[in-house]
């Protein structure tokens, strides 16, 4: 006979900006980002999909493996807070990179905005 396992589910990543996150921040959060300066498990990201490109926030992230410099990224991980000499810093913990170079982001803010408006029409 078989042993049944049960797994607990786990939380859907939420797509957000870097500009919105912080240190209560909780569950796993989904980041679109180039990347600005890399190094083998370290990398600063860009925000690629806030609205204001001048106030795009950047971030810390920590990862298994390197990302590639001035690539686009789609990010899925975990916030967490480090203290540094110069006080605390928010720091991604990142669990999934993918590669999303050809992606057309206006495109998919546009799908994001029609997915939004059909959920409300749907449930109100």
């Amino acid at each position: 006979m078989a042993e049944e396992k049960s797994f607990t589910r786990r939380k859907p990543s939420k797509l957000t900006t870097i500009r919105n996150l912080s240190p209560k921040t909780s569950g796993p959060v989904r980041i679109m980002g180039i990347v600005v300066d890399a190094s083998p498990g370290l990398a600063v990201i860009q925000d690629i999909y806030d609205e204001d490109v001048k106030k795009a926030g950047k971030i810390q992230v920590s990862i298994e493996g390197s990302l590639e410099l001035s690539k686009k990224y789609l990010l899925i991980g975990e916030v967490t807070e480090k203290t540094t000499d110069t006080g605390k810093e928010l720091r991604l913990n990142v669990s999934l990179a993918h590669d999303i170079d050809a992606l057309d982001i206006a495109l998919y803010k546009e799908v994001q905005d029609l997915e939004e408006k059909v959920t409300r029409a749907m449930s109100g």
